[in-house]
């Protein structure tokens, strides 16, 4: 019977390390299918910002919409990051950055521009 105890032990071992490798597969599957972390105007495709502009000009309302929706954005990053950029920059820079970024990577989201600036400002 003392032998036996061995194997039990060897059993529920394997059972135990079954069971943690099936709950981290759920919850990594889990993570994989969270909703994105941004919302809003800044989920549109550089491809799509890029045609709004040539349509509506450099300051259309949806453009400006989205300057000014990237502000608070950034104001809100600054307030909670560790590492918050230094100033949030104003509309024509903001515009200027997103443009030639959106330029450069047509199928690129708006927020990926975005995260481009805040890197590039050492966010």
């Amino acid at each position: 019977m003392l032998q036996l105890l061995p194997t039990k032990v060897m059993e529920m071992k394997a059972l135990l390390l079954a069971v943690i490798v099936l709950l981290s597969l759920g919850i990594t599957a889990a993570l994989a299918q969270r909703a994105p972390p941004v919302k809003g105007p800044l989920t549109i495709s550089c491809g799509s910002y890029a045609e709004m502009r040539i349509n509506e000009g450099p300051l259309g309302p949806n453009a400006t919409q989205i300057y000014s929706w990237i502000q608070g954005y950034l104001s809100a990053y600054n307030n909670y990051a560790k590492y918050p950029v230094v100033a949030v920059p104003e509309i024509p820079a903001i515009a200027a950055f997103l443009n030639k970024y959106c330029d450069d990577n047509p199928v690129h989201k708006v927020a990926d521009g975005i995260d481009a600036l805040l890197a590039e400002r050492g966010g």
